[in-house]
């Protein structure tokens, strides 16, 4: 059985920051119980930083005649699995956000932000094919609403409504020291909140090999792609056209497994990504880059 949420999947069921990670496919065993902490860092609006080849400004600048500052997302999460029998695992994500603007915004209500994001449930089921190999998966869930809403951004802290969470997940085995993976997430919105304001629907797709420098070696290394897209946020009949992107990146990760003890172990992991090309619908939303990392053990 696979934990689906391992460290390494954990981002993709949160579509509150474009830090996304490769699954590894790590097998588990049923009434096998991990636990997760996981950290991510973002720097976004920076027209002086590194915005990729290509930044399509689908909406232009709404601001233009106001100075918003380039903001830090910081993220903190803590993830609970159980593997329970016939393949099936559940599992339920705590996470944190913290957004911090790089000096003083004109925009009204542009300000800095700390919350609870919101807390996602997932039951997973995952089968390794008997060659050893192939694994496949899925996952579906949901996302409370305990986060925080912030109107008109790309930030999200949470939808204010219930959430709906599904994903895939594919791996094979190349060669002794070669993985390749493929993960598919999707974070759509179900209800419109009583205020009316329905925030949009994200999802991302991540694509990329994992190599070992040993075969079955405790240290490993990742590098693939990411494609992400939100939607945009609506009020009734109205469309904030500056919500939502739709960007790709290019990340590089590695994880190593520091401590194995009988059937518990201990893995700390960390990832980088950064944007090869992007549509947003105002400049000041442009992501710059990506970083995180976290801790995982398998505790019984």
């Amino acid at each position: 059985m696979i934990a689906l949420l391992a460290p390494e999947a954990l981002a993709q069921a949160c579509i509150c920051s474009r830090n996304v990670a490769l699954p590894s496919g790590a097998v588990s065993r049923a009434w096998e119980g991990a636990v997760a902490l996981d950290y991510g860092l973002s720097l976004s609006g920076d027209g002086d930083a590194w915005r990729g080849f290509s930044v399509t400004d689908r909406h232009g600048d709404s601001m233009a005649g106001m100075f918003m500052p380039p903001h830090l997302v910081q993220t903190a999460s803590l993830g609970m699995t159980l593997g329970l029998p016939a393949g099936f695992s559940a599992s339920a994500t705590l996470p944190w956000m913290d957004v911090h603007h790089i000096g003083h915004s004109e925009m009204p209500g542009d300000v800095d932000s700390r919350s609870l994001a919101d807390t996602s449930l997932l039951l997973g089921w995952g089968h390794l094919f008997e060659d050893g190999k192939t694994f496949v998966g899925g996952s579906v869930g949901a996302t409370l609403p305990t986060g925080k809403v912030v109107p008109d951004t790309p930030v999200r802290a949470g939808k204010g409504a219930v959430g709906a969470l599904v994903g895939v997940v594919v791996t094979r085995k190349a060669g002794p020291k070669v993985g390749l993976a493929l993960s598919m997430a999707a974070s759509p919105t179900l209800f419109t909140p009583p205020d009316g304001y329905r925030v949009g629907s994200g999802g991302n797709v991540a694509l990329g090999a994992r190599w070992s420098p040993r075969e079955n070696g405790r240290v490993n290394f990742s590098l693939f792609g990411i494609g992400q897209h939100l939607g945009t946020d609506r009020e009734e009949f109205l469309v904030y056209k500056n919500t939502g992107y739709l960007s790709a990146d290019l990340a590089l990760g590695a994880n190593w497994n520091f401590w194995a003890k009988e059937l518990r172990s201990a893995t700390l992991s960390v990832r980088g990504q950064l944007p090869l090309w992007q549509v947003v619908g105002d400049p000041m939303y442009a992501e710059n880059f990506a970083v995180g990392g976290g801790v995982s053990a398998v505790i019984f």
